[in-house]
């Protein structure tokens, strides 16, 4: 950090209590074919079309502002899972303040539900043993994540800029893709009984 920077509460936080992730062991998981994708887009080009086509329905003419979008949403037995899967750049996730507001309100008015945040280096989740990190809507509203807010500019999605939150990648719990589809399936279990 530069002498004339100010330091922000995720840099004191993380100055006291240390990285989270420190010490554990790699291990290492054998893909099989049980390990496939179990659902696969049809036609990748028409689906990444529909998606830039919603882009162009909000025009600089309009007042109406852009949106956000929710990545996977599974319902099972009246329980619901949600998955923000979010690239890190220098270190963090960006969350737009409006995605915040629409996912702690599912969160808070659904029955059953788990909202997933997932930071990763832009993998593509076919290795099992890739990093990932993660945490939970019930860590988010503990305060046991920071909550930094700023103006941000995500540049995997968009120029513009945002107003919301920055997650740094040591205050996520890091395990690794194999462990992320155990958790999957274990909220899924939960939601069987």
């Amino acid at each position: 950090m530069s002498p004339d920077a100010k330091p922000n509460l995720a840099d004191i936080l993380y100055s006291q209590n240390g990285a989270k992730t420190a010490g554990k062991p790699k291990s290492s998981h054998i893909k099989d074919e049980l390990d496939e994708p179990k659902h696969k887009i049809a036609n990748p080009l028409l689906f990444a079309k529909t998606r830039e086509v919603l882009g162009n329905l909000i025009s600089k003419r309009m007042k109406t502002s852009g949106g956000t979008d929710i990545d996977w949403l599974i319902e099972h037995n009246g329980g619901f899972m949600i998955f923000e899967l979010k690239i890190f750049h220098d270190d963090r996730i960006l969350i737009s303040k409006a995605q915040m507001i629409a996912y702690e309100k599912l969160y808070a008015n659904l029955p059953k539900c788990h909202v997933l945040f997932i930071g990763h280096d832009d993998i593509d989740f076919t290795d099992l043993n890739d990093p990932v990190w993660m945490f939970e809507m019930r860590e988010w509203k503990s305060g046991a994540i920071p909550h930094v807010e700023d103006r941000l500019v995500d540049p995997t999605y968009s120029e513009n800029e945002l107003y919301g939150y920055r997650v740094e990648r040591d205050f996520m719990e890091k395990i690794d893709v194999k462990e992320l589809r155990d958790r999957i399936d274990l909220i899924w279990d939960e939601f069987e009984g």
